[in-house]
């Protein structure tokens, strides 16, 4: 585990080096991002198994915030034009992937401590403002009402 790990740090430092010849922003942005994916990787590989639920919990808020995140960016059009809009497209599809994996994974967990006489769960009613949105958008020919944000970004 120990050369595992120093094998990635010299990895990382030595792309590093290789690219400080981009110039400051692009080395500044890439170091962020290997720091984060190295102290992301050490905090998820120690927690406890019994600690995974609350983990992907906290997952599930981070990728609504991603989903957020990329809806604004996306600039309120019906199809994105420029490639930080087709980024933002991707990250909010990502996240969405990500937000309904953790409820189907979430269910799953709550179905195993379902004993005999509980009440029955009405998972589906979750579904329900995608179907009305969807109707909606359908309805409008994806223009009006359905098909566009509430604010645009320049």
């Amino acid at each position: 585990k120990a050369v595992k790990g120093s094998a990635s740090l010299t990895l990382f430092f030595a792309v590093m080096v290789a690219l400080g010849m981009g110039g400051a922003g692009l080395s500044n942005s890439v170091t962020a991002f290997f720091l984060a994916c190295l102290a992301g990787s050490q905090v998820v590989s120690g927690v406890a198994p019994a600690l995974h639920s609350p983990l992907m919990s906290v997952t599930n808020a981070i990728s609504g915030i991603t989903a957020v995140g990329g809806l604004v960016c996306m600039g309120g059009g019906l199809t994105p034009q420029t490639p930080a809009q087709r980024l933002a497209a991707l990250a909010v599809f990502v996240s969405s992937i990500n937000i309904a994996g953790g409820f189907l994974m979430t269910s799953r967990m709550l179905g195993m401590f379902q004993r005999e006489g509980d009440a029955p769960s009405f998972s589906f009613v979750y579904a329900l403002p995608f179907v009305g949105s969807a109707l909606v958008f359908a309805a409008t020919g994806g223009a009006g009402g359905g098909g566009v944000m509430m604010f645009n970004l320049p």
